[in-house]
């Protein structure tokens, strides 16, 4: 008995490997079609891989999502950061802008004037004292000298108090120490006007200046200059303007309230004027 099941299955074996290489020289034949059992292992294999893939696809989709996430926020962090600077970058273009407009004009008023002139920036001035002196950036080694007229491009703002190496400490035209090595001339219509600075008044941004004589003809709108007659200054440097003229409590003399030329609440580049011998009466 076990013999015949031994010789069935023998048969059995041989029978499908003559099955298998019947199969296998169809397939090798030139064919333009596939059998059936070729196209039901091919569904079967591309069925089975599709199944494999499926969850590496899965895993691969959700780390590409993960990537790209993480890629939008550094690029969103990074377009935040460029919005949150656009207003200082704004405001930087501005104040260059404003600065080179600055020393365009100050070289051509600087190109105009028949003194030599130290280019200076204030380097501090304290809010105390902010009528009254601040210190420039250029000194002793630059060719600063004590006595020195400082100018704006719109007028004269100061004079050089003391001079340092490498800074000087300038004193504002408002001060006493200043006015009092000051003198100017006022330009009429008809004559030239000499007189002395009596004191500034802060509430009306004016210049006093006194002795004028009576009948003078000095009239608002006329033309300030230092007039060279007192301390190192050089003669013709504006000062400012008429705003007003009244006569002394005496009635002796007039006097005139000047509006300065130059804004010294808001200044940032000025320039000594190097002292001309032939403009001070020195040989």
């Amino acid at each position: 008995m076990n013999r015949l099941i031994n010789r069935n299955r023998l048969l059995a074996l041989l029978f499908s490997v003559i099955v298998l290489i019947v199969l296998i020289g169809f397939s090798m034949n030139d064919r333009d079609s596939t059998t059936s059992a070729e196209q039901f292992t091919g569904e079967v294999t591309a069925t089975s891989q599709s199944i494999i893939n499926a969850p590496f696809q899965l895993v691969g989709n959700i780390f590409n999502t993960i990537r790209l996430s993480f890629s939008s926020i550094s690029e969103n962090e990074r377009l935040r950061q460029q919005i949150e600077m656009t207003p200082q970058m704004e405001a930087d273009n501005a104040r260059l802008q404003e600065e080179n407009e600055e020393l365009r004009e100050a070289l051509d008023v600087s190109s105009k004037w028949s003194y030599e002139t130290i280019p200076s920036r204030i380097i501090s001035r304290a809010p105390d004292q902010w009528q009254d002196n601040f210190t420039i950036d250029k000194g002793s080694r630059d060719g600063v000298s004590e006595g020195m007229a400082v100018m704006t491009t719109e007028g004269l703002i100061g004079i050089v108090e003391r001079a340092n190496s490498n800074s000087s400490f300038v004193e504002i035209i408002t001060t006493n120490n200043s006015q009092s090595r000051l003198s100017v001339e006022i330009e009429t219509a008809d004559e030239t006007v000499y007189g002395n600075v009596l004191e500034y008044d802060p509430v009306e941004n004016h210049l006093i200046i006194e002795n004028i004589q009576n009948r003078s003809n000095v009239e608002v709108g006329d033309a300030v200059y230092s007039s060279g007659l007192a301390g190192n200054l050089p003669e013709g440097l504006i000062i400012g303007e008429v705003d007003r003229v009244q006569s002394d409590e005496y009635g002796l003399s007039e006097r005139a309230y000047v509006t300065l030329a130059a804004d010294f609440h808001h200044v940032d580049l000025v320039f000594v004027l190097k002292r001309d011998p032939s403009s001070t009466g020195e040989e």
